[in-house]
């Protein structure tokens, strides 16, 4: 089966495009930087150089190709890349198999990104197109490899947000398999899928994992909301972005991510791997705290 993949060098691209090699797949990708994407994804997999907003460079990158795994950058404009990808691909048959976010958070009132899907996906059901809407809960690599292992390296805390609440987080490699899964096979055409980790884990306990392994300390620190927020745009981040990551924060305080499921384990038939062999890697080759 030939299948192309957007957003093919994020954190769950690559995952995806493995999966389905090892699936006897031959996957595709359209890529900006053909060099990168090249050396990240290896010698297996058709790239292509050209931009997506492009409606010719799209056409040409579909010829041939049964499923579509859709994903694009986290930014203000996600919603009309994606729907321009719907809007071109109507009525050609192809398969489109979209990666959503936090199911929880998938409301038309939301966080700002969370809409941005919302409205994808309510596109995307009523378009005539075969799908599959995945949903996976927040990542292990972002949420704890990304911001939490480097917070602690720097500073030897856990900034908690959510107070006693926990994230039934999901590690980035069972939602490339998952998809893989889905964009090879046709079992799940027509389906919304919920993705977790195994547990719920919250960041007081998150603190506990990381310091047995670290053989460090990791002080947990309370913080309100609004600290966050003003933190993320003191550092930078644009205020829209800041807004949606308070916003799906506040979500996580009132334990709308605890939920778990068994949707990793009924289509690969593989458990979804825990947050402590997540740590037992990560902790081990980021040396954190410092």
């Amino acid at each position: 089966m030939s299948i192309l993949v957007l957003g093919a060098t994020g954190n769950i691209g690559p995952h995806v495009v493995s999966e389905v090699l090892a699936r006897g797949g031959r996957p595709r990708v359209l890529v900006r930087d053909a060099d990168r994407a090249q050396a990240l994804l290896g010698e297996d997999v058709e790239i292509l150089a050209g931009d997506v907003t492009d409606p010719a460079v799209l056409a040409s990158a579909v010829e041939g190709i049964d499923s579509v795994f859709l994903l694009s950058p986290h930014s203000f404009a996600m919603a009309d890349l994606q729907l321009g990808v719907i809007r071109a691909l109507r009525r050609t048959g192809i398969r489109i198999v979209k990666l959503s976010g936090t199911s929880s958070a998938i409301t038309p009132d939301g966080p700002y990104a969370c809409r941005e899907h919302w409205e994808v996906e309510r596109v995307l059901q009523d378009s005539g197109q075969p799908f599959v809407i995945l949903r996976p809960n927040s990542f292990m690599q972002v949420l704890v490899g990304q911001l939490m292992l480097s917070a602690l390296r720097d500073t030897g805390r856990v900034i908690n947000p959510i107070g006693a609440a926990g994230i039934s987080l999901i590690d980035a490699r069972d939602v490339g398999a998952v998809a893989a899964e889905v964009l090879t096979r046709h079992d799940w055409d027509g389906q919304t899928l919920a993705l977790t980790g195994p547990r719920s884990v919250g960041y007081a306990e998150l603190a506990e994992l990381i310091s047995a392994r670290s053989g460090e300390p990791a002080s947990v620190i309370d913080v309100s909301l609004d600290q966050v927020r003003d933190s993320l745009v003191g550092r930078g981040m644009a205020e829209w972005e800041a807004d949606h990551f308070r916003e799906m924060y506040e979500l996580f305080a009132a334990r709308a991510s605890e939920f778990v499921t068994d949707t990793v384990l009924e289509i690969t038939g593989a458990a979804p791997r825990t947050i402590e062999a997540f740590l037992d890697e990560s902790v081990a080759s980021q040396r954190v705290p410092a």
